[in-house]
């Protein structure tokens, strides 16, 4: 009995298409993207509120670690829990509620 890995990501293109883009196809990959979007939505509201109070380089700064991190690590999620081998279109022939 072998059990096949979890992907949370596949490819929006096929395999030898230069574009190597991932897209969720599980809910896991939606909740990944959704928490790096809201790291990045804190990261601006921070920015946002110190720029406001005088301390807009500080905010920058702030917000720039925050969008390196952020985007760290959902390279390294996508790169880790995406499927290389089939696409979106697979997952959706496979389950069409993808």
């Amino acid at each position: 009995m072998s059990t096949q890995p979890e992907y949370w990501f596949a490819r929006r293109f096929a395999v030898g298409d230069r574009r190597n883009t991932f897209a969720p196809v599980h809910w896991k990959g939606f909740a990944a993207t959704a928490v790096f979007i809201v790291a990045l939505l804190i990261g601006g509201m921070a920015f946002a509120w110190m720029g406001a109070s005088g301390d807009l380089l500080q905010g920058a700064i702030l917000f720039a670690v925050c969008a390196f991190v952020a985007a760290g690590w959902f390279i390294t999620v996508a790169t880790a829990k995406g499927d290389k081998t089939r696409t979106v279109a697979d997952y959706k022939k496979a389950n069409p509620r993808v």
